[in-house]
């Protein structure tokens, strides 16, 4: 059995939607994986992490396209950096607890 199965028409048109904001995309049901996938030129592009086709797939698409590459690449790094800061708060939170039961 072949696990992709190529999904040209679906109930609210998000094949068809798909192709208009890439004329190179191709969405597929991955049935081994249990899930949506969207190909281009042959080559898996975005795994969809959703159980049901919708607006957020296409929204979803829309964002990863190359020309938000610079947006989204602001986006991870501001949330690293967020990170480190939560991470170096907590970890200074917890060294001062263990100084406060020291004393």
């Amino acid at each position: 059995m072949c696990e992709l199965m190529r999904i040209d028409e679906d109930l609210f048109d998000i094949a068809h939607r798909l192709r208009e904001i890439d004329g190179r995309y191709v969405l597929y049901r991955n049935r081994k994986a249990n899930r949506f996938e969207i190909h281009a030129n042959g080559a898996l592009q975005i795994v969809v992490p959703f159980a049901r086709l919708d607006a957020r797939t296409l929204d979803l698409a829309r964002s990863t396209r190359l020309e938000y590459a610079d947006r989204l690449m602001r986006r991870i790094d501001s949330d690293n950096e967020r990170l480190r800061r939560d991470g170096a708060r907590a970890a200074r939170d917890k060294i001062m607890e263990e100084v406060e039961q020291a004393l």
